[in-house]
This record gives structure tokens, sequence and C-alpha cells, in this order.
């Protein structure tokens, strides 16, 4: 019989049918909304859940290879979805209608019911107070919608494991997890390419002066966090596993040039937690391969290439950790930012105020909610909400009362076309709950730091609404043709603290018709997208243990290191046993989990959903050779 097939109950029939069917209408009911291109969403879901319906392992290699890319939030707004979120909805539909179509059973049902249950009861608890006419996917952080974005994670595993499951009885999972190692890698690929396109524009490729930090397309990155950090350290002993592989001399090639372009991107991330943490789980790593050789009795083969590319790696390293380097800056200041961390965690512990906040957390995703509250102590650098109850207008609002436009500027942006040789002129009509000072840029400007920008003050009097025109003031931007795309963006900032400037409308010209999308805010929110700059401690605790003892509380702490760790132990010993991926399944995992100590992960959910896989794949990868005990738990 094959392996998968079965018996299988109407149950499980039922199951596969609807669980297929949600999917596909939800995803194709999120494609419909999609506020830049529905028609294309709607045909790219449709033919990657056709595509996974006839071939279900390379659908759920599709995921992490087109993970990096897969996130246009600059440019429609969407904050509390994402494309990502339609390839997985997608995958999942083709996925298990192969499964009802095949005659095969729901794998792992047990584990996929109590997935489901857990992310329904932490709803019910991070969403208190949502309805569904109160959904908004263009909702800031601070707002009950979050506990929706940060369970996505928990969702998409419940609903990637039982299609793994079934994959890896159809297919050696040895050779699945070597493809996945591959599909990721590739992904990497892209993200690479992007660092430097980046780091091209600016502040150049050789800049180590300025500073810069690299986030590539992670546009998670733009109220802060850690989500190229977490990706990379992931992958990068998966560079190692690649190098091990057979190849032609021209592959090992290009293969050593891609590892000193992911190593300069790791420097480039201007992150000491970065350094420290590839550096362990490369030195985990190295350990666990001489105890494989030790106990198979074979002795190390050190190639000449391997020498030529580490000392290039560690030459990288000597150039980037240079004199007068802005790392060097970040390193001498580490005794600051470690108090300033843990003035932030006591913050952050200080939200947990009852036994039953302690026992089961404060609600999935409303870290952002509380911390918002003027009691908590953390400075806000801003926020914004829709306007009247018409539906027109926007509210944005400055620093925190009491605060001042130092604690971080908070801005609303929209990504424009980055015109050479001209100058901007603004429109605005706006209203203001007291007198208030409006700071409008049009940046040349990839996420967070400004090339350069055309600028001007905008004063409001409390009262009525005020129309103002002005030019904006600054150079035209001089930038290469091939550099401007993307590159363009309107920022709109309160900087008075404790004011709300509900703005009606907005536009912008360079001697032509409007640049912008949404001008009144019609649509909420639609096209525009929040960015922060220097004050990021609002959204994120950065410590994933924390987070999910905050948001969770001590039940889902202990819950989340019962299964690391279980999965870890069965790693190590399918290393024992001589497994060729455990050494690089566990240096992964245990470099992120050491990184986790300066980072939140699962308010970032595509690379949360990228080490879930890591999870799962490795447990697939160690379930055959358990004890039968250790495979029913």
């Amino acid at each position: 019989m094959t392996p998968g097939l079965g018996r299988r109950s109407r149950f499980e029939a039922a199951a596969l049918a609807l669980v297929s069917s949600v999917c596909l209408a939800a995803a194709l009911a999120l494609a419909g909304l999609h506020p830049l291109l529905p028609a294309a969403a709607l045909a790219a879901v449709l033919g990657v859940a056709a595509f996974s319906a006839w071939q279900p392992w390379a659908g759920l290699l599709a995921i992490p290879m087109l993970l990096p890319v897969l996130d246009f939030s600059p440019w429609s707004g969407w904050l509390i979805v994402d494309e990502f979120d339609l390839l997985v909805l997608a995958v999942a539909a083709g996925g298990y209608l192969r499964m009802l179509g095949a005659g095969s059973r729901l794998t792992c049902r047990r584990a996929f019911l109590l997935l489901l249950a857990l992310v329904a009861l932490l709803l019910v608890r991070g969403a208190d107070g949502l309805t569904l006419s109160g959904i908004d996917l263009f909702a800031g952080y601070a707002s009950p919608s979050n506990s929706l974005r940060v369970l996505k994670t928990l969702l998409w595993t419940a609903l990637l494991l039982p299609l793994l499951a079934h994959a890896a009885r159809q297919r050696p999972p040895e050779q699945l997890a070597t493809r996945f190692f591959g599909a990721c890698l590739l992904g990497c690929a892209c993200v690479v390419a992007a660092l430097f396109w980046e780091r091209s524009f600016h502040p150049g490729l050789l800049n180590m002066v300025t500073p810069y930090r690299t986030v590539a397309l992670f546009w998670e990155m733009h109220l802060g966090g850690g989500a190229l950090d977490a990706y990379l350290v992931l992958l990068a002993p998966l560079l190692v596993w690649a190098w091990r592989t057979g190849m032609p001399a021209w592959r090992r090639l290009v293969l050593g040039l891609f590892v000193l372009a992911f190593a300069y991107g790791c420097l480039t991330t201007i992150s000491r937690g970065v350094y420290g943490a590839i550096a362990g789980s490369l030195l985990l790593l190295a350990s666990l391969l001489v105890w494989q050789r030790r106990g198979g009795g074979k002795a190390p083969r050190v190639r000449a290439s391997s020498v030529v590319v580490l000392s290039l790696v560690l030459l990288e390293g000597a150039l980037v950790l240079g004199a007068g380097s802005f790392v060097n800056q970040r390193l001498e200041e580490s005794e600051r930012d470690i108090a300033g961390r843990l003035q932030h965690w006591r913050q952050g512990i200080g939200l947990l105020q009852t036994s039953e906040d302690w026992l089961f957390g404060i609600g999935v995703g409303r870290v952002p909610l509380r911390f918002a509250r003027v009691d908590s102590g953390v400075p806000v650098p801003g926020g914004h909400q829709r306007g009247a109850a018409s539906g027109a207008g926007m509210v944005l609002s400055g620093p925190s009362p009491g605060g001042a436009a130092a604690d971080g500027l908070y801005a609303l942006s929209q990504r424009v076309d980055l015109l050479a040789a001209a100058r901007y002129r603004l429109a605005i009509d706006a209203r203001s709950d007291r007198d208030a000072e409006l700071l409008i840029r049009v940046c040349a400007l990839h996420l967070l730091y400004p090339k350069s920008c055309q600028r001007q003050s905008v004063r409001l009097a409390a009262g009525g609404s005020v129309h103002r025109e002005s030019l904006l003031a600054g150079n035209p931007f001089a930038v290469a043709p091939w550099q401007r795309a993307w590159h363009g963006v309107v920022l709109v900032s309160v900087l008075t603290p404790g004011a709300n400037v509900e703005l009606d409308k907005l536009q912008l010209s360079a001697g032509g018709a409007d640049l912008l999308r949404n001008g009144q805010f019609i649509d909420g929110a639609a096209y525009w997208f929040p960015l922060a700059q220097s004050n990021f401690l609002p959204w994120h605790i950065d410590n994933l243990y924390l987070e999910i003892l905050i948001e969770s509380g001590v039940v889902g702490l202990g819950c989340f290191l019962a299964l690391v760790l279980s999965i870890l132990w069965r790693l190590l010993l399918a290393c024992r046993r001589g497994d060729r991926l455990a050494p690089f399944f566990i240096a992964s995992l245990a470099g992120l989990l050491a990184l986790g100590l300066l980072i939140s992960l699962f308010d970032m959910p595509r690379v949360a959903t990228l080490f879930c896989l890591f999870l799962l794949w490795a447990w697939q990868l160690t379930r055959r050779a358990a004890p039968r005990r250790a495979r029913r738990y």
C-alpha cells in the first residue's frame, strides 16, 4: 500500500475538502482586495494553487524560496496581511486538494487540530474586543487587529504540518530536507542581491563610516526589529552545507563568491547579535561535524578552496571593523545599550500585572497596544488612526505628551516617483487640536535612512481647517536613472508632542498631475505606510523569550521551550547516528535561539514562519528514527 494512503474516514475526507476550500476562498478574497493589482493577485493565487495540487512538494519548497520577496507593504499599505500570506494559502489549498483527490489520509491530524485550537484560543485572548466589521488590513500594530498579524505564523505552521508530513511519506525525508535547504539558499540569493542594490543607492558599497543598517527587502523593519538579522543567522550554516556537497570547480567558484557576498551582508547589518550568533552557530556546527567524523573513524578533509574563502571572509571582517567604522562606534556603545535594553525589558515585564497575565500572558500581539498607553513609561514617537466617522481623513499624532521630536520621528509615507531636476509642490488641508508643526519631506530613501530630501514645515493653529500650499525647500535630486525606481518617498510627520492633526487632503506634484494615491484617505491607510526613525522601542520587546512570556505567559513559554528542546534533542541523537543534515539544523536553530536574547521574532511573521519551517523539517527528518512513543508525542 502506498505510504499516506489507507482507509480514510468520511471525517478526514470532509476535513480535507473543508480546509482546501477555506484556504482557497480566503486567498481569493484577499487577492481581490489587493490595493495595487487585484487581477494579477487573483491569477497568481489560482496558478499557485493549481501548481501545488500538481506537485505538492514543489509548492512547499516555493514558500522558503519566495519568502524574502513577497511583501509589497510600502506600496500597498497592507500591514495585517501581505503577499506572502497569499502564497501560503494557495499552496495549502492545492496541497489539501491533492491529498483529497489521491485518497490520502489527513496526516498528523491530532497535532493539526491541536494547533488550530491553540490559534483560536490565542486569538480570543489577543484580539479581545475585535469584531469582523472592525478588522482593518491597514490597521497599525497598536490595534486589536495586530493579533491576527502575529498569529499568522502559528496558523501557517498548522496548515503546513500535514502537507509536509504527507510529502515526507511520498519521498525520502532526507531528499526533501535537502531540497528545502536549496530553496532557502535560492531565496537567500534574492536577499543578497537586494542588499547590494540597497547599499549601492545609499550609503555606498564600501562606505562603512556612515551610520546605516541594511534591511534588504524585509519591510517589517520599518518600525525596527531584526528580521534580516534572524534570516541571515538561520541560513548561515546552510552555506557550509552547500560548500561540502560535491560540485564542479566553476560552481564552487560561484558559491565562494556568494559566501563572500553573504558575509558582506551580515557585516553591514551592524548588529553585534548577528556577529555573535553566526560565529557561535558555525563553531557549534564545526564541533558537531568533527564529532560525527570521529564517530565514523574518518579523517577530516580540508580543501585549499575552503582555506581561501575563509581567509577572505576574515579579511572582510577586518576591513569592516577597521578604525573609524560605524561598527566600532556601536561596539563602544555596548555598555550603554545593555543598560537601555535592561530598562526596556523591565518595562515589558511590568505589563504583567496580574497572576492571570503571568500564567497566560496579556494576549498575542498586544505589546505595542500596551506600550502605546501613556502610563507605560515608553516614549512613543507618534501614531495614526482613521479620522471622522465618515471614513475620510487620517489623524496623525505627534510624540508622547512631555516628549520631544528627539524621541524619534514617526511618519506616514507613500512611494512616489523620484524625479530628477524637479522641485515638489505640496497642498494640504488639515486641522489640529492645538498649535502644531507638521514636517513634510520627499526623500530619496530605501526604508529608514534618507539619502537626500526636499522638505517643508507647516504650522497649524488650533481650531478650524486650514489650507496650505508651498514649494518644498531643497536641492533637486541627483540620482542615476537606474537608482530611481522604488526610492522616492513622501513622509508626513507631526513634530509637536501631544498634538493630533487630522489630514483631510494631501496633494503632491512636480509640475504635473498629483503624484499621491488616496490623498484624501477615503480608503483609510491604503497606499500609506508608517515609518519610524531612531526610536523603535514601542513596537518590540527585543527578546524572543520575554516576547513569548509577556504575550502568552509562563504556560506559553514553557510549551515553546519544551517543543524546541525536544526537537533539538532528537536532532542531537540523529547527529550521533551519523545523519548528514542534523548538524546543520542544530546550528541554524541554536543560532537563532541565541539571537533571540536580543531580538523579538514572532512580531515578524515571515521570518517566524521560516523558523517554524526549520522546526517542522527537523521534526520530520528525525521522526522515523525516533522511538514509537516519541513519534506519538
